[in-house]
């Protein structure tokens, strides 16, 4: 399907030779009206609660006026990431060649980035965050990799001063969208250093924005976020403002003190007593985001005993790093039963790998 009518005034802003680019590059196309829609409900219900980057409202909105369609690199990029989350199954029963293809959906939002076919800078942050939903693999250090689109998109946004928001005259519904913006953009930084090792970009100290809060996911009047979701990434946030321990450590290459090790656990200890009931995870009641959190906490309360320095690790520590494993191991095999592994934001396969270690008692 061919967008041009509907984008007529960007692409005539173009020179012909970029806009030949981009018709070659398929980046004008979209899938088919079913494709479309199955792909933008996988997005909002399985991306999006990591990434809550998008008005939902907004967006549909848009996508349902045919005179006012939202950013078609916005649009390529939920695509790209739906098709991140859609199952086998519908990707074999579709027709079309390519439809469900995420690499087609990267190359698509690639072009039209490089082509600066989006001016608005806020769309641009949005959909590069969501390009970074691509990956293959912990060792893709390429333009096709989680880390790169992550960086670009932390970058884009430092220089427009997303970081810096509280000083910036705005409607209440945009610095809404920028909180959740810039502390997405937070989280993945934090995430990927934790995880894999990688240096952070984001110098908490710089930034002015507040805390992200339960109203800023309200998108309109009248309108009621999914509790679940929202308290999600509200504790999420909170979990990955205690990986600076992890990641400032590594940077260092030292181990803890004991004192040290006493603060941090305590304060792990404290997010998980003040956790809200509802975002509790046991496997007789299984729920998938509560599982996604309890699984980076155990993630982090195995990396902070691995800290400790071998010759003063008391057994008890490694009866609880033990203990953590064992819990994410179970909360993947759960979800892995559930038919929900397909979900699973790509910062978690990360850290499961890192703790097997603790996990294998054999």
């Amino acid at each position: 399907m061919d967008v041009y009518g509907a984008y007529r005034t960007h692409l005539d802003l173009l020179e012909d030779e970029e806009r030949t680019i981009l018709e070659l590059k398929g980046a004008l196309e979209i899938p088919p009206q079913a494709v479309q829609d199955e792909l933008i409900d996988a997005f909002f219900s399985w991306v999006a609660p990591v990434l809550p980057v998008v008005n939902q409202r907004v967006f549909l909105s848009m996508y349902k006026d045919p005179l006012n369609p939202p950013s078609l690199l916005l649009l390529q990029a939920i695509f790209l990431a739906g098709s991140r989350v859609v199952k086998e199954k519908n990707r074999e029963s579709e027709s079309s060649a390519g439809a469900h293809s995420s690499m087609v959906y990267l190359q698509r939002a690639k072009a039209l980035y490089d082509a600066e076919f989006e001016k608005d800078y806020t769309t641009v942050v949005q959909a590069l965050l969501l390009m970074s939903w691509y990956w293959q693999g912990t060792e893709d250090t390429t333009e096709n990799g989680l880390f790169y689109w992550s960086r670009l998109a932390i970058g884009v946004a430092q220089n427009f001063g997303m970081h810096r928001s509280n000083e910036l005259e705005m409607s209440l519904s945009e610095r809404r969208l920028w909180k959740r913006i810039w502390w997405t953009l937070y989280t993945r930084d934090r995430a990927m250093a934790a995880a894999y090792g990688r240096p952070i970009s984001i110098d908490a100290d710089l930034t002015n924005v507040d805390t992200i809060a339960q109203d800023d996911f309200i998108e309109g009047e009248g309108h009621q976020p999914d509790s679940v979701q929202v308290q999600f990434f509200i504790q999420y946030v909170k979990l990955c403002e205690l990986m600076d321990l992890v990641v400032g450590r590594r940077r260092r290459a030292g181990s803890l003190t004991e004192s040290e090790f006493a603060q941090w656990d305590i304060r792990l200890s404290q997010w998980m007593i003040q956790c809200p009931e509802q975002m509790r995870w046991a496997q007789a009641r299984h729920s998938f985001w509560p599982a996604v959190l309890h699984s980076i906490y155990y993630t982090m309360v195995c990396q902070l005993h691995a800290l400790l320095p071998a010759v003063s690790r008391p057994s008890t520590s490694s009866a609880v790093a033990l203990q953590a494993g064992s819990t994410i191991a179970s909360i993947m095999q759960t979800i892995v039963s559930h038919g929900q592994v397909t979900y699973v934001p790509p910062s978690v396969y990360g850290p499961f790998c890192l703790t097997y270690p603790f996990t294998n008692t054999t």
